[in-house]
Order: structure tokens, then C-alpha cells, then sequence
């Protein structure tokens, strides 16, 4: 599933975003190299596909769009919403099938300067309702990203002191943050990555992009693949106070509009390393 095809200055052109591009590319399916590449890595055989179209989908999706990504629109639409990861939608029928094919695709962009993206960002609130986390465990989260006040009465309190760094927490504390991301560790990384839903990540396209912004280099990596990818390693606490989920990070939002969510990244980059 490796390939770091590139691609040339010819996508680039107009200043399109990274999914922008990735669209153009799907849709030029009968021309473009690279998106025989995709596709064959995808399992298809070029020769066998009818008809093919690629959709970005936005940020917001309204529901009466919803029909266009293949939906009913009086399904759920909050949880479509809530748990969607693709941003990009691949539709396809293959020849003497008949069947509408469809493959979500999550687009990473990021440069060896800056490989971290932000996966997800949320109010502690919301994760302790995704993944049902007790109230002590909400509790100290929320000290951490400042959603709740450090007690005066505490040994870590400062004047004006707005959040405590997990290593800052008991060690009984720790261990207990700790202990619940060691045994929700796959379910968690999977909602961060992959989503649920009619909206959840098939795959994962990275895009490595250089100071000559006519140059990229794509991976594209099926999501269970990079989910045990991205599961790798233990959970603990780093350095500076944040957590460690395999090779996911947990830190605290900060700035606007926001401040007090918790805020997840990875290193995109680092999906290279997959055969």
C-alpha cells in the first residue's frame, strides 16, 4: 500500500486547497496518473469503472445536501455530523455490478516543519459522552484545560493559575487517566481518526508538501492500517504535562473561540513509515 507517487505543478496551479486538488484529481480519473495509483491501491481495476465522481465534503454539511453523499436525509443527521472524518467522497459504479461504490477519504496535509494536525477538538463534556469516562476522570480533565478552577487549597496553586499539566495531578490521579486510555486505547484513537458513521474515514491520504509549493509527495493509507499504526506505543504522560495515546497527543486547546477544549494531533507525516 506504499506509494509516494508525485504530482506536478499542474494541480497546484490557482492556489487550490489540498482537497481541492484531491477532487480534481478523482475527477480526471480516465487521465491522471496519480489517481490510477489511488485507485488501484484502493482495489479497483481501471479498466472496470463506469463512471466515477468525487465530492468535497464541507466542514458544515447542511442536510438537504445529504442526498448528494448518498443519504437519506431523515437519518440521523447531528450524528453524521458529530462523528464525520472524510473530506472527500469517492462515488463509483463498476461495470456489470451496478452498484454505487463509495470510499471516504480523510485528507492530511502537513511538511516536515509543521507535522502535527489538529484530529479533533471537543469540550471534555463530549468526550466523556463519546467514550462514558466517570465524573473523576471529567473532573481532572477539566482542570487541565482550565474548563474548572484550580481550588485554592491545593499544592499547585499560583495566583493566577488557570489549569494544571497532568504530571502535576497525584500520582493515584495520574495513573488513573492513564489506566482508562490504556483500556479504551484503540476505541479512542478510532473516533479521533476514523470517525463513525456514513461519514467515517475508508482512508487516509497524506499530503507532504515543500517550500516549492508546485512539489507534493501523497501516501494514501487504509484506516485500519493506520489505526494499529497510530495505536503503537503506550499511553503516558510527556514532558510537558500532556498525555500520550500510542502516537496520538492529548493536549489542552487554548486560544479562541475555545480555550478550554481538549484537543488531539497527530503526525501525519509519520504514516510514511508504513509499507
Amino acid at each position: 500500500m506504499d506509494s509516494r507517487a508525485e504530482i506536478g505543478s499542474k494541480t497546484a496551479k490557482g492556489g487550490f486547497a489540498v482537497e481541492t486538488q484531491v477532487e480534481a484529481i478523482f475527477n480526471d480519473w480516465k487521465e491522471n496518473p496519480l489517481a490510477h495509483v489511488w485507485l488501484s491501491q484502493m482495489g479497483y481495476d481501471i479498466s472496470k469503472i463506469e463512471k466515477l465522481l468525487a465530492l468535497k465534503i464541507p466542514v458544515r454539511i447542511k442536510k438537504l445536501d445529504l442526498s448528494k453523499y448518498g443519504f437519506e436525509t431523515t437519518g440521523d443527521f447531528m450524528e453524521l455530523q458529530k462523528f464525520k472524518k472524510a473530506d472527500i467522497q469517492v462515488q463509483l459504479y463498476i461495470q456489470l455490478d451496478g452498484c454505487l461504490k463509495l470510499e471516504n477519504i480523510s485528507v492530511k496535509k502537513a511538511n516536515k516543519g509543521a507535522n502535527f494536525n489538529q484530529i479533533d477538538k471537543r469540550p471534555v463534556a463530549e468526550y466523556q459522552k463519546m467514550w462514558s469516562f466517570d465524573d473523576g476522570i471529567a473532573h481532572l480533565l477539566k482542570l487541565f484545560t482550565g474548563e474548572e478552577k484550580v481550588c485554592r487549597n491545593t499544592e499547585f496553586y499560583r495566583e493566577g493559575k488557570k489549569r494544571l499539566f497532568l504530571d502535576e495531578f497525584s500520582v493515584g490521579e495520574q495513573e488513573k487517566i492513564i489506566n482508562f486510555f490504556s483500556m479504551n486505547k484503540f476505541r479512542i484513537v478510532a473516533d479521533l481518526v476514523r470517525g463513525r458513521g456514513g461519514f467515517s474515514a475508508d482512508w487516509i491520504l497524506v499530503c507532504e508538501t515543500f517550500p516549492d509549493s508546485s512539489h507534493k509527495v501523497w501516501k494514501l493509507v487504509e484506516i485500519n492500517n493506520a489505526l494499529n499504526f497510530l495505536c503503537q506505543g503506550d499511553v503516558h504522560i510527556t514532558p510537558r504535562g500532556s498525555l500520550s495515546v500510542g502516537r496520538i497527543f492529548m493536549q489542552r486547546k487554548g486560544g479562541t473561540p475555545d480555550p478550554t477544549s481538549l484537543q488531539f494531533k497527530m503526525a501525519p507525516l509519520d504514516l510514511f513509515e508504513l509499507e
